[in-house]
């Protein structure tokens, strides 16, 4: 069956060219977007012509944004047609080999990249983080689909590439990148007297929305930094207006571009790119985790981080108080090394590209 739908697509649609990319996108998450935005302009460099096609959510609106083609990720002939054209298919970036959001998108993924393998494509997972997968069996259909059908896999951190090897992923040849947002140009723009802030909802964020609103009030009192809350998803919204409800006689003010986190002076937040797009762009912060790839990230970047089981308004002010203080040299020693290892998510994809089919 494999080899009849390989031979089939190639003689409907000739020799294989460019890539398909596959991932968490088309939701209007920030953070994916620049990642989507990261992978297209690395991919561009190699060759300015390539053919590159997402598939995502809302796979048209998704492309348009990143100027390529875009499949709706549900258009199973659309999905069969743009597979049996290329030569590579990428799977990432990002959060995708995990059951914390979704057990159904993990199986979604690893039927896609089946799929592609299938289909005679070149397969590559690209800067993805792993786990969590809370069910045993969930992690052993990973690890039985990663090793049959990824022949490559870079990952954004070093607890990830851990996590694969626990699972027993030994097949495909795995390498350590990073998130690959860390490759994109800074934003141009003056630095401002602002602290960002970045929430997301989250089970167990509620209870805190006090300790928040005690930490923006103490930033704006000790620092005299006013509190931007940095939404980098259409949710984050209600997470900061319940923050900014308890913030009477505090300037605060909400921001859905992703570009106004380099012009701040500090950076809280929850979200992940919020930290990665302010190592990025050298403005100190800290993290709030909730989630283990914010802990990983924190740990590669020597970031200083609460989690948020434990959060009290003390220890974010405390927080705050240590973000404020470090090292610019310390930063821009971790921005160098994880640029650094970024450029590896490229250069496995170039050298799959180079293969023959």
């Amino acid at each position: 069956m494999k080899n009849w739908l390989r031979d089939a697509l190639r003689r409907l649609l000739g020799p294989r060219r460019g890539v398909v990319i596959c991932g968490a996108y088309g939701m209007d998450n920030a953070g994916d977007d620049a990642v989507l935005t990261a992978i297209v302009a690395s991919l561009r460099r190699l060759d300015r012509d390539m053919p590159v096609t997402v598939l995502a959510r809302r796979g048209k609106r998704a492309g348009r944004r990143a100027g390529i083609a875009g499949v709706s990720r549900f258009n199973i002939p659309g999905v069969l047609l743009a597979l049996g054209r290329a030569k590579l298919f990428i799977l990432g970036g990002g959060s995708l080999l995990q059951t914390a959001t979704s057990r159904r998108s993990l199986f979604y993924y690893l039927t896609v990249l089946r799929l592609a393998r299938t289909c005679g494509c070149r397969t590559m997972l690209y800067a993805v983080g792993a786990g969590p997968i809370d069910r045993e069996k969930d992690r052993q259909l990973a690890a039985k689909y990663l090793n049959r059908y990824a022949q490559v896999i870079t990952v954004r951190d070093e607890a990830s590439q851990r996590t694969l090897a626990d699972w027993r992923v030994t097949a495909p040849r795995i390498l350590l990148g990073a998130d690959p947002a860390l490759g994109l140009d800074a934003p141009v723009g003056e630095r401002e007297r602002k602290a960002g802030i970045a929430l997301r909802p989250w089970p167990g964020f509620w209870a805190h929305v006090p300790d928040f609103a005690q930490a923006a009030r103490y930033i704006w009192e000790r620092y005299r930094l006013a509190p931007v809350f940095l939404c980098l998803a259409p949710e984050d919204r209600q997470a900061a207006k319940s923050v900014c409800a308890e913030l009477d006689g505090v300037p605060w003010s909400l921001s859905a571009d992703p570009r106004r986190v380099g012009r701040m002076s500090m950076v809280l937040g929850m979200r992940l790119h919020a930290l990665i797009f302010a190592l990025r762009d050298g403005v100190p912060a800290g993290g709030v985790s909730y989630d283990e790839k914010i802990d990983a990230f924190c740990a590669e970047a020597g970031l200083p981080m609460a989690a948020l089981d434990d959060v009290t308004g003390e220890n974010l002010c405390e927080l705050a108080d240590w973000v404020m203080h470090m090292d610019g040299e310390h930063l821009s020693a971790a921005q160098r090394t994880l640029r650094t290892r970024e450029k590896t998510n490229l250069s496995s994809a170039a050298e799959l590209l180079a293969e023959d089919q």
